[in-house]
Protein backbone atom coordinates (compact mmCIF):
# COMPACT_ATOMS: atom_id res chain seq x y z
CA UNK A 1 0.00 0.00 0.00
CA UNK A 2 2.65 1.99 0.63
CA UNK A 3 4.46 1.65 -2.47
CA UNK A 4 1.38 2.13 -4.64
CA UNK A 5 0.82 5.64 -2.71
CA UNK A 6 4.64 6.17 -3.35
CA UNK A 7 4.53 5.74 -7.00
CA UNK A 8 1.04 7.80 -6.93
CA UNK A 9 2.78 10.48 -5.60
CA UNK A 10 6.13 10.38 -8.02
CA UNK A 11 3.86 10.47 -10.82
CA UNK A 12 2.01 13.43 -9.36
CA UNK A 13 5.19 15.00 -9.35
CA UNK A 14 6.65 14.64 -12.68
CA UNK A 15 3.00 15.12 -14.57
CA UNK A 16 2.98 18.20 -12.67
CA UNK A 17 5.98 19.94 -11.06
CA UNK A 18 9.13 18.57 -12.83
CA UNK A 19 11.04 20.81 -14.97
CA UNK A 20 8.80 21.76 -17.95
CA UNK A 21 11.79 20.66 -20.40
CA UNK A 22 12.40 17.61 -19.15
CA UNK A 23 8.73 16.94 -18.77
CA UNK A 24 8.29 18.03 -22.36
CA UNK A 25 10.95 15.53 -23.29
CA UNK A 26 9.43 12.66 -21.83
CA UNK A 27 6.22 13.03 -23.18
CA UNK A 28 7.49 13.02 -26.11
CA UNK A 29 9.70 10.01 -25.89
CA UNK A 30 6.13 8.33 -25.04
CA UNK A 31 4.47 10.31 -28.35
CA UNK A 32 0.59 8.90 -28.76
CA UNK A 33 0.22 7.15 -25.59
CA UNK A 34 -2.41 8.92 -23.28
CA UNK A 35 0.36 9.65 -20.33
CA UNK A 36 2.34 11.55 -23.05
CA UNK A 37 -1.31 13.40 -24.46
CA UNK A 38 -2.36 14.31 -20.03
CA UNK A 39 1.53 15.86 -19.70
CA UNK A 40 1.49 17.91 -23.05
CA UNK A 41 -2.16 18.59 -21.43
CA UNK A 42 -0.73 19.97 -18.12
CA UNK A 43 2.06 21.85 -19.95
CA UNK A 44 -0.18 24.15 -22.09
CA UNK A 45 -2.35 24.66 -19.13
CA UNK A 46 0.64 25.60 -17.26
CA UNK A 47 2.72 27.98 -20.16
CA UNK A 48 0.33 28.69 -22.71
CA UNK A 49 2.85 30.02 -25.00
CA UNK A 50 5.06 27.34 -24.50
CA UNK A 51 4.80 26.68 -29.12
CA UNK A 52 7.22 23.50 -28.56
CA UNK A 53 3.98 21.54 -26.96
CA UNK A 54 1.53 22.41 -29.36
CA UNK A 55 3.86 21.46 -32.02
CA UNK A 56 4.25 18.14 -30.42
CA UNK A 57 1.14 17.25 -28.83
CA UNK A 58 0.34 17.89 -32.83
CA UNK A 59 2.40 14.68 -34.03
CA UNK A 60 0.52 12.14 -32.49
CA UNK A 61 -2.58 13.17 -34.05
CA UNK A 62 -1.47 13.72 -37.97
CA UNK A 63 0.38 10.46 -37.84
CA UNK A 64 -2.67 8.77 -37.27
CA UNK A 65 -4.41 11.17 -39.90
CA UNK A 66 -6.57 12.61 -37.84
CA UNK A 67 -5.32 16.30 -39.13
CA UNK A 68 -8.52 18.13 -37.56
CA UNK A 69 -7.31 17.85 -34.47
CA UNK A 70 -3.45 17.82 -35.25
CA UNK A 71 -3.87 21.18 -37.07
CA UNK A 72 -5.49 22.75 -34.87
CA UNK A 73 -2.44 22.31 -31.85
CA UNK A 74 -0.31 23.43 -34.87
CA UNK A 75 -1.95 26.28 -36.08
CA UNK A 76 -1.52 27.62 -32.44
CA UNK A 77 2.13 26.44 -32.61
CA UNK A 78 2.54 28.69 -35.59
CA UNK A 79 0.30 31.22 -33.61
CA UNK A 80 3.35 31.72 -31.57
CA UNK A 81 6.52 31.30 -33.28
CA UNK A 82 6.08 31.32 -36.48
CA UNK A 83 9.68 31.11 -37.96
CA UNK A 84 10.12 28.11 -35.84
CA UNK A 85 7.06 26.30 -36.51
CA UNK A 86 5.77 27.76 -40.47
CA UNK A 87 8.18 25.28 -42.01
CA UNK A 88 6.73 22.16 -40.87
CA UNK A 89 3.19 23.00 -41.16
CA UNK A 90 4.25 24.04 -44.75
CA UNK A 91 5.77 20.43 -45.68
CA UNK A 92 2.56 18.93 -43.78
CA UNK A 93 0.09 20.03 -46.09
CA UNK A 94 2.28 19.35 -49.19
CA UNK A 95 3.55 15.94 -47.99
CA UNK A 96 0.41 14.76 -46.30
CA UNK A 97 -2.71 16.50 -47.46
CA UNK A 98 -1.42 17.58 -51.33
CA UNK A 99 -2.71 21.29 -50.52
CA UNK A 100 -0.13 22.81 -52.74
CA UNK A 101 -1.27 26.34 -51.66
CA UNK A 102 -1.53 25.90 -48.09
CA UNK A 103 2.06 24.74 -48.64
CA UNK A 104 3.37 27.64 -50.76
CA UNK A 105 1.54 30.44 -48.29
CA UNK A 106 3.63 28.99 -45.31
CA UNK A 107 6.59 28.45 -46.85
CA UNK A 108 6.90 31.70 -48.68
CA UNK A 109 6.14 32.86 -45.50
CA UNK A 110 9.08 31.08 -44.25
CA UNK A 111 11.31 31.99 -47.05
CA UNK A 112 10.88 35.82 -46.34
CA UNK A 113 11.96 35.66 -42.84
CA UNK A 114 15.24 32.63 -43.62
CA UNK A 115 15.76 32.45 -47.24
CA UNK A 116 16.97 29.42 -48.26
CA UNK A 117 16.58 27.47 -45.28
CA UNK A 118 15.95 23.24 -45.12
CA UNK A 119 12.48 22.40 -43.92
CA UNK A 120 12.44 18.63 -42.53
CA UNK A 121 15.45 18.28 -44.07
CA UNK A 122 14.58 19.14 -48.00
CA UNK A 123 15.41 22.56 -49.28
CA UNK A 124 12.81 25.09 -48.93
CA UNK A 125 13.24 26.68 -52.45
CA UNK A 126 12.59 22.98 -54.01
CA UNK A 127 9.68 22.36 -51.53
CA UNK A 128 8.66 25.55 -53.12
CA UNK A 129 9.55 24.20 -56.78
CA UNK A 130 7.37 21.00 -56.10
CA UNK A 131 4.38 23.04 -54.61
CA UNK A 132 4.42 25.20 -57.38
CA UNK A 133 4.58 22.59 -60.57
CA UNK A 134 1.60 20.67 -58.23
CA UNK A 135 -0.66 23.91 -59.16
CA UNK A 136 0.28 23.56 -62.95
CA UNK A 137 2.48 27.28 -62.43
CA UNK A 138 5.35 25.98 -64.41
CA UNK A 139 7.17 29.12 -65.01
CA UNK A 140 6.88 29.49 -61.11
CA UNK A 141 8.34 26.45 -60.30
CA UNK A 142 10.91 26.90 -62.77
CA UNK A 143 11.58 29.81 -61.25
CA UNK A 144 12.44 27.86 -57.84
CA UNK A 145 14.03 24.63 -59.26
CA UNK A 146 17.04 27.28 -60.15
CA UNK A 147 17.26 28.74 -57.17
CA UNK A 148 17.77 25.22 -55.47
CA UNK A 149 20.23 23.98 -57.81
CA UNK A 150 21.67 27.39 -57.07
CA UNK A 151 22.08 27.16 -53.66
CA UNK A 152 22.85 23.54 -53.19
CA UNK A 153 26.43 22.55 -53.16
CA UNK A 154 27.25 19.30 -55.30
CA UNK A 155 27.44 16.69 -52.98
CA UNK A 156 23.69 17.20 -51.93
CA UNK A 157 22.68 17.17 -55.88
CA UNK A 158 24.25 13.81 -56.08
CA UNK A 159 22.27 12.40 -53.47
CA UNK A 160 18.82 14.49 -54.62
CA UNK A 161 18.95 12.27 -58.19
CA UNK A 162 15.10 12.40 -57.95
CA UNK A 163 14.93 16.39 -58.37
CA UNK A 164 16.14 15.76 -61.77
CA UNK A 165 13.61 13.58 -62.43
CA UNK A 166 10.76 16.00 -61.20
CA UNK A 167 12.62 19.19 -62.43
CA UNK A 168 12.28 17.00 -65.73
CA UNK A 169 8.82 16.42 -65.91
CA UNK A 170 8.27 20.07 -65.60
CA UNK A 171 10.41 20.87 -68.58
CA UNK A 172 8.61 18.39 -70.32
CA UNK A 173 5.70 20.77 -69.43
CA UNK A 174 7.04 23.77 -70.87
CA UNK A 175 7.53 21.63 -74.19
CA UNK A 176 11.61 21.47 -73.45
CA UNK A 177 12.10 18.16 -74.57
CA UNK A 178 15.33 18.30 -74.80
CA UNK A 179 16.34 19.35 -71.84
CA UNK A 180 14.37 17.30 -70.14
CA UNK A 181 16.28 14.52 -71.76
CA UNK A 182 19.32 15.95 -70.02
CA UNK A 183 18.01 16.43 -66.58
CA UNK A 184 17.21 12.68 -66.74
CA UNK A 185 20.34 11.90 -67.72
CA UNK A 186 21.68 13.22 -64.94
CA UNK A 187 19.33 11.77 -62.64
CA UNK A 188 20.93 8.13 -64.37
CA UNK A 189 24.65 9.13 -63.79
CA UNK A 190 23.77 9.00 -59.83
CA UNK A 191 24.01 6.23 -57.47
CA UNK A 192 19.97 5.90 -57.57
CA UNK A 193 18.61 5.10 -61.02
CA UNK A 194 15.16 5.12 -60.50
CA UNK A 195 12.39 3.59 -62.09
CA UNK A 196 10.77 7.25 -62.58
CA UNK A 197 13.64 8.40 -65.05
CA UNK A 198 13.68 5.88 -67.22
CA UNK A 199 10.16 5.88 -67.54
CA UNK A 200 10.28 9.59 -68.51
CA UNK A 201 13.06 9.42 -70.23
CA UNK A 202 10.50 6.66 -72.06
CA UNK A 203 8.36 9.16 -72.66
CA UNK A 204 10.55 11.61 -74.15
CA UNK A 205 11.42 9.20 -76.83
CA UNK A 206 8.28 8.57 -77.55
CA UNK A 207 7.46 12.22 -78.36
CA UNK A 208 10.19 12.81 -80.65
CA UNK A 209 9.17 9.29 -82.66
CA UNK A 210 11.84 7.58 -81.79
CA UNK A 211 10.36 4.27 -80.76
CA UNK A 212 12.92 1.69 -80.65
CA UNK A 213 14.74 4.12 -77.10
CA UNK A 214 11.22 4.62 -76.17
CA UNK A 215 10.20 0.98 -75.71
CA UNK A 216 13.56 0.11 -74.71
CA UNK A 217 13.43 2.58 -71.28
CA UNK A 218 9.71 1.27 -70.28
CA UNK A 219 10.93 -1.75 -70.02
CA UNK A 220 14.07 -0.89 -68.25
CA UNK A 221 11.55 1.42 -65.88
CA UNK A 222 9.59 -1.98 -65.61
CA UNK A 223 12.76 -3.81 -64.76
CA UNK A 224 13.84 -1.11 -61.88
CA UNK A 225 10.09 -1.25 -60.73
CA UNK A 226 10.21 -4.56 -60.02
CA UNK A 227 13.26 -4.68 -58.43
CA UNK A 228 12.24 -1.61 -56.26
CA UNK A 229 14.46 1.07 -57.38
CA UNK A 230 11.64 3.74 -57.43
CA UNK A 231 10.68 6.65 -55.16
CA UNK A 232 8.14 5.68 -52.52
CA UNK A 233 6.90 6.31 -48.89
CA UNK A 234 5.43 3.85 -46.74
CA UNK A 235 3.01 6.83 -45.19
CA UNK A 236 1.83 8.57 -48.14
CA UNK A 237 1.95 9.12 -51.73
CA UNK A 238 4.80 10.81 -52.96
CA UNK A 239 5.05 13.93 -55.46
CA UNK A 240 4.76 12.09 -59.27
CA UNK A 241 4.07 8.60 -57.81
CA UNK A 242 4.18 5.57 -60.79
CA UNK A 243 2.84 2.90 -60.26
CA UNK A 244 3.23 -0.05 -62.24
CA UNK A 245 0.39 -0.05 -64.33
CA UNK A 246 1.67 2.97 -65.85
CA UNK A 247 4.41 1.38 -67.21
CA UNK A 248 2.64 -1.54 -68.58
CA UNK A 249 0.14 0.31 -69.97
CA UNK A 250 2.58 2.77 -71.74
CA UNK A 251 4.88 0.01 -73.37
CA UNK A 252 3.87 -0.78 -76.95
CA UNK A 253 2.81 -4.11 -78.20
Amino acid sequence: MILFAGIIILLIFIIFFLNKDRRFILAEDLQGTQLSQFMFKVLRKQYPDYSDVYHEQSVAYNKRGLYHEGFKLLDKAVLLNPKKHLGYRGWMKLEKLKDYKGAIIDLEKLNALTPNDDVQGENINYLLAISYQGLSNYDKSKHYYERFFETTDSATLNLKSIVYVNYGTLLEKLNLNQEALKQYNISLKGHFKFSEAYFHKAEVFEKLGIKDSSKYYYKKALHQYNNGSKLKDVYNEVFNELYESDIIKAIPN
